[in-house]
């Protein structure tokens, strides 16, 4: 199957979400037990709390169920809701940090410096920054000469800054006349036109890395394409803490696992063993919860339990410790052939995954009695901080 060429090759923006929210109101009122009146007076009353809800995030997390308290339902968040949680953890002067895990390839050498395991970067597109020994493209001409060698591939490429898998794709072969490479999704696209996507649309920077390999008991619900798991950490007193942890399976014939390859499988992980314990195929007709994998029916997924998972959780939590200007993190990890390995660092995760596989709220009791703890540890964080730029400005005198 080739690519055609009434649209772009690789995913150059965001999948735009435009909900019905006919749809989603319909489907609320034929589930019977609330009126709509109830319902409206609740999305009113929601879309000014903490959680800043939409009618969408209402309806789509079906809380107009009877069987959910009023605290239940105002425990969950909008997108916005997520951010402004994310914010009250992260100090105004974060904008350093920020930039070290939003660029990928800052991220990989920071965290491989520390003896963190990151993907092998083999090449790195930039028009104008300079990353060292690391190989340099720079044209065009420099992505087609790269693709083409049958030395470089297979390879993963993503832009250096970039969210959601935009851009994203594996490269597993060339033609033997160069002219054709073979995607990760089964079409093949000309390598020329690919190059020219990338400069158009990430001529800032595109990352070529080493194309990771699953263990079997990963590839048994996930297939071949990687499945990566999200860790959410939160620095408490003591130091980082698991939060709670997830994994996205793709959706079948996708490259990447997020929902810029259609509808995948989130999966809820018990962040004390490493065992799923719920999942959930975040179709676009609602919620529905699953226990086998989508891809090979035969294969359970709840009730597995990840590999390495103390090794995960330790990673993740150390990890943190590098950025201590930011009290919430999410770590993307992959589970590989070589043991797990840290592909992103997210400083505004998203919560949904949560939200919808816990089908529960981030503002939770539990939770809460945490993101407490945490603000106070940050306050003291903060003072102390103060008190070493204080003296480090008064030794400059």
């Amino acid at each position: 199957m080739t690519a055609t060429k009434s649209e772009t090759i690789l995913a150059t923006r965001i999948r735009a979400n435009k909900p019905d929210l006919a749809f989603w109101l319909r489907k609320a009122q034929s589930a019977g037990g609330r009126s709509t009146a109830a319902m409206i007076w609740d999305m009113a009353r929601l879309a000014g709390g903490p959680g800043k809800l939409r009618p969408y995030d209402y309806l789509r997390y079906e809380l107009y169920r009877p069987t959910l308290s009023a605290a239940e339902r105002a425990a969950f968040l909008s997108p916005h809701g997520s951010d402004l949680l994310n914010a009250r953890f992260s100090p105004p002067s974060r904008e350093l940090q920020s930039s070290l895990t939003i660029d990928k390839v800052l991220t990989a050498v920071v965290l491989k410096a520390a003896g963190f395991p990151v993907p092998e970067t083999r090449a790195i597109l930039s028009v104008d920054a300079n990353y060292g020994a690391m190989s340099a493209l720079r044209t065009a001409a420099d992505i087609v000469a790269f693709l083409r060698d049958p030395a470089n591939l297979p390879v993963f490429g993503k832009p250096v800054n970039s969210s959601q898998s935009v851009g994203a794709a594996s490269f597993l072969s060339v033609t033997p006349d160069g002219a054709e490479v073979l995607l990760g999704d089964g079409r093949q696209a000309s390598v020329a036109a690919i190059a020219e996507e990338i400069m158009q649309y990430f001529h800032r920077g595109y990352l070529f890395q080493e194309l990771l390999r699953q263990p079997p008991e990963i590839i048994a619900i996930a297939g071949e394409t990687l499945s990566s798991m999200r860790l959410v950490t939160l620095w408490v007193p003591g130091g980082p803490q698991l939060l709670y942890a997830g994994s996205k399976l793709p959706a079948p014939g996708a490259m990447v696992d997020s929902l810029m390859g259609g509808d995948n499988v989130l999966v809820l992980i018990d962040p004390a063993t490493g065992e799923a314990t719920r999942a959930m195929l975040s179709a676009s007709g609602g919620r529905k919860f699953i226990t086998h994998s989508q891809l090979f029916p035969e294969a359970p997924v709840v009730g597995m339990h990840y590999p390495h998972w103390a090794e995960v959780t330790r990673m993740a939590t150390e990890a943190h410790r590098m950025f201590p200007g930011h009290g919430i993190l999410g770590f993307d990890i992959v589970q590989t052939t070589r043991g797990p390995v840290i592909t992103e660092i997210n400083t505004n995760p998203h919560h949904a995954l949560y939200q919808f596989c816990a089908d529960r709220g981030m503002l939770n009791p539990e939770f809460r009695v945490l993101f407490a703890a945490a603000e106070i540890d940050q306050e003291r964080r903060r003072a102390d901080q103060k008190l070493r730029d204080a003296a480090f400005n008064a030794a400059s005198h």
